[in-house]
């Protein structure tokens, strides 16, 4: 039989997200909404800066409509950039072909959609945002709790947990029953990312750009996308497929990662973009100035900034998780 405790554990459910990215933090607003208090675990102490986050991300008519639902939309669209076309740009001579979308999108940096969303749920009365330490792992309490371990030594409580940290989430291989549903597997490219402090001028800032090398041989792309902070600026990932080691061998991704490991390497483990106090090594830079120079003059005169290969970072390996049985879902 229940005790007292129990049972308003059972009515008053106490849901403890972890991770306090874009996911974690609409979903804690989402729950607000319905009347169910939750409690977001971040180990970042301050929210993303763009050097510590490389990508952009566009959101569709999902994404939109997941944050009209939270009523976030609104302040969303301020914030983000509208993104109603592809570009596509001719490496060599830098003629441009538009192609409109069929529903424009949202543009953000990471840490901008955070920003967004974290400002809501900061006003809302059931959400509670707590940075500085990430989950260590989790254990059933009883049939009716949860224990939360920090990376702190703190321990939080709750009814349920959800694991918003991650393809290398804690939470997840906190329990065996979970872990063993998935498989990680890596996938024959990587990227290297860079940034350019500013929009070439003959850039538009309503769509992302796709820029493919002269020689058929350069099994790499490029895409650049406008960042609608006020200090605009242009995200430069290049991605590369495996081949493109056979002629450029100075371009090979670091190890792949394994569960578990995820987090002793510091802010290479984390960050996807250089830190702002960090710059790439002289060889690296030099190499990638020579490489875009030769096989994508065009977008390379249109850059007209040496300083930008200073930003270089090689990532690892795409990754990403398998389900191991059919009929297993992400939420099962």
């Amino acid at each position: 039989m229940a005790t007292n405790q129990q049972q308003q554990q059972q009515q008053h459910p106490l849901v403890v997200i972890a991770g306090g990215g874009p996911a974690g933090i609409l979903l804690s607003i989402l729950l607000d909404k319905i009347g169910v208090d939750s409690v977001v675990i971040e180990r970042a102490s301050e929210p993303d800066q763009w050097s510590s986050k490389s990508y952009t991300l566009v959101l569709g008519q999902n994404g939109k409509a997941s944050l009209a639902e939270a009523g976030c939309l609104e302040a969303a669209t301020e914030a983000g950039i509208e993104r109603r076309f592809v570009y596509f740009y001719d490496a060599s001579s830098g003629d441009v072909k538009a192609m409109p979308k069929q529903f424009p999108g949202l543009g953000f940096t990471r840490p901008l959609l955070v920003q967004v969303l974290e400002k809501v749920a900061l006003e809302c009365p059931r959400v509670t945002v707590k940075r500085g330490a990430g989950v260590s792992h989790v254990t059933k309490k009883d049939k009716f709790s949860l224990e939360v371990a920090l990376e702190d030594g703190s321990v939080v409580s709750a009814s349920h947990v959800i694991g918003a940290d991650g393809k290398w989430s804690n939470v997840r291989e906190s329990f065996p029953e979970l872990s063993t549903q998935f498989t990680m597997q890596t996938c024959p490219c990587f990227g290297v990312h860079m940034n350019l402090s500013t929009v070439p001028v003959s850039f538009k800032t309503d769509g992302t750009y796709v820029i493919k090398p002269s020689s058929p041989d350069c099994k790499f792309y490029i895409i650049a996308s406008p960042r609608p902070e006020t200090d605009q600026g242009l995200s430069i990932s290049m991605v590369c497929y495996d081949q493109t080691l056979e002629k450029y061998p100075w371009l090979a991704p670091p190890a792949d990662m394994k569960i578990g490991d995820y987090g002793k390497g510091g802010w290479e483990d984390e960050y996807s973009a250089l830190p702002g106090t960090v710059t790439a090594e002289e060889s690296l830079s030099d190499n990638l100035m020579k490489l875009f120079e030769d096989e994508l003059p065009a977008f390379y005169n249109a850059i007209k900034d040496d300083d930008i290969f200073q930003t270089a970072r090689i990532n690892r390996r795409v990754t990403w998780l398998k389900m191991n049985a059919e009929g297993t879902s992400y939420s099962t």
